[in-house]
């Protein structure tokens, strides 16, 4: 197995620095108000990490408070998931050459851009357990804790990385004896989330209250549109996207973020399936398709086009590491599949692809120098 040239490594880690460069900018105010919700008036979705933070701020919030505690959050999350990258990537010059790729990726960008919201963190606690080994009874009991604990952090977590542990821990036990242990994280989310169904949703009575002690504890002006999420349901939201999905500008982010995330997703769908064991059967192809498809599925009773279709791009990334570390031959397909002229054109296609992304505003860029005057905003 040919390890890759120090040259490229330290190439990927120069592109990383610039990804930072362009994308990590302040949290804006509906992610700055999410991560002030906290458990002051019981069990509530999304108020884990407010909690948590409450021994960090106090009383009240300041702004800048939340732009270090997101810059925290964010970077800890992106050093586990690039650790797990790099750990796999210095094993051979192809899976070198993947990395390369994801974080050249606008994908990679739209996910650095998200500063400061809950899902850097589950990027984080899942990029942790994948250090651990899935076939060991230690390894798939954090993997169900990891999903159980980040349900607490915030939902999505179920759509978003279940069904891909179930796939990494399927695809490391050879023998149909895997299934029961395969499925334990998938179990474990839809638990957590009946749980949060029935004891994490506010009573009526009580929503008015709670929206007060958010914008008493923030000395930002928290965000209308992140409070009122306490007062949806799911069939609120179903409602909301009934009516979503048919405005202009709702289609306008569909086609030109979505659209490309979603190319981006069934072409991960396409490198994954080929590198499977010509062995595999039909329900590994079934949950490795499952799994880079689970968090697209949000757009279902969610508007977060490019959050969404940026975790499943990750996924299909992530999926190529559970193959290298089930399957060593896995790399040697690798190489032969992604030559340097297919990899060229995909760097160059993700080079002139932008998404719309959280915290740089309606459909604005910012490259180098510009993104320089943008950081100045974290003095703010």
């Amino acid at each position: 197995m040919t390890k890759p040239p120090l040259w490229l490594m330290r190439l990927i880690w120069v592109v990383v620095g610039l990804a930072l460069l362009r994308n990590f900018f302040p949290p804006n105010s509906f992610t700055a108000t999410v991560l002030i919700f906290d458990y002051e008036h019981g069990l509530v979705r999304r108020g884990f990490w407010g909690e948590v933070l409450n021994l960090y701020w106090g009383e009240t919030v300041s702004r800048s408070e939340v732009f270090v505690a997101s810059a925290v959050l964010t970077l800890a999350g992106l050093a586990a998931l690039l650790a797990v990258f790099a750990r796999w990537s210095a094993r051979s010059f192809a899976a070198a050459r993947w990395m390369l790729l994801f974080v050249c990726s606008f994908a990679f960008s739209a996910i650095i851009a998200s500063t400061g919201y809950i899902d850097l963190a589950l990027i984080g606690l899942v990029s942790m357990v994948l250090f651990t080994d899935p076939r060991s009874v230690s390894g798939v009991a954090l993997r169900c804790l990891v999903i159980g604990a980040g349900m607490f952090m915030h939902e999505v977590m179920l759509p978003y990385f279940a069904v891909f542990l179930v796939f990494d821990i399927w695809v490391s036990r050879p023998t149909l004896r895997r299934a029961p242990s395969a499925l334990a994280p998938l179990v474990v989310g839809v638990a957590a989330l009946l749980a949060l169904s029935v004891w994490g949703q506010l009573p009526q009575d009580d929503v008015a209250d709670y929206i007060a002690h958010i914008e008493a504890k923030s000395e930002f002006t928290a965000e209308p549109e992140a409070t009122v999420v306490m007062e949806r349901t799911l069939s609120d939201n179903l409602t909301m996207m009934a009516e979503k999905r048919g405005m202009l500008d709702y289609r306008s982010w569909i086609l030109f973020d979505g659209l490309p995330l979603l190319i981006m997703s069934f072409w991960l769908i396409a490198m994954n399936l080929r590198l499977l064991p010509a062995t595999s059967g039909v329900l590994t192809r079934v949950l490795l398709v499952g799994a880079v498809l689970a968090p697209l599925s949000l757009n279902i009773i969610a508007f977060d086009v490019v959050r969404f279709g940026a975790i499943s791009v990750l996924i299909g990334f992530l999926c190529m590491i559970s193959l290298l570390r089930a399957d060593p031959s896995a790399a040697g397909r690798l190489d032969r599949i992604l030559t340097w002229p297919l990899l060229v054109i995909l760097l160059v296609l993700n080079l002139h692809v932008t998404v719309n992304q959280m915290n740089t505003g309606d459909r604005q860029d910012y490259g180098a120098p510009w993104a320089l005057v943008k950081h100045l905003d974290w003095l703010r």
